[in-house]
């Protein structure tokens, strides 16, 4: 089986040394970011019209989508109440 353009290259990257082995306590940890990084539930929210035209207009500026940026807000809030 002929090999891609990416596997050539990673084949590439790997004799140049550019890929390292990683402890099985490095590999736990982004793991455990990983999972920590899943959406696993949904919400319906009500907000005040303005509001949600103020957000995607500062989404727009950060060139995310407004659900995206909304969603960075309230993690960014639940992580210092933990």
């Amino acid at each position: 089986m002929k090999e891609t353009r990416l596997e050539n290259q990673i084949k590439r990257d790997m004799d140049a040394g550019l890929f390292k082995r990683r402890s099985s306590s490095a590999l736990k940890a982004y793991r455990d970011a990983a999972k920590a990084m899943v959406k696993d539930k949904s919400i319906h929210l009500r907000i005040n019209g303005r509001d949600l035209e103020a957000l995607k207009s500062l989404a727009a500026k950060k060139r995310k989508k407004y659900q995206t940026y909304i969603g960075e807000i309230l993690h960014r809030e639940a992580q210092k109440a933990a």
